[in-house]
């Protein structure tokens, strides 16, 4: 017989939010340790997806991020917290 265990819905990752959620443990890191920082993207990185994964993790820990990008080819972004 197979044994069951109650879950909270918010403690289960399924399918490919599971491999994104722990894609974005670096930038929580990040978010949670200072106030601002800057992100070298490396060469298979795209410079749309690393500014979503930081505002999804942004979300994630409640903290307000604002963004910009160093550079005209979009290869390093900036990032500071603002507000509360």
């Amino acid at each position: 017989m197979p044994k069951f265990t109650k879950l909270s819905p918010k403690d289960v990752q399924i399918g490919r939010g599971r491999s994104t959620h722990e894609k974005r443990q670096p930038y929580r890191d990040a978010l949670t340790s200072g106030d601002a920082g800057r992100i070298e993207l490396g060469r298979s990185e795209k410079a749309a997806a690393v500014k979503h994964q930081l505002r999804l993790a942004s979300k994630e820990v409640g903290i307000r991020v604002r963004s910009s990008w160093e550079d005209q080819r979009q290869r390093v972004l900036l990032w500071k917290k603002v507000g509360r």
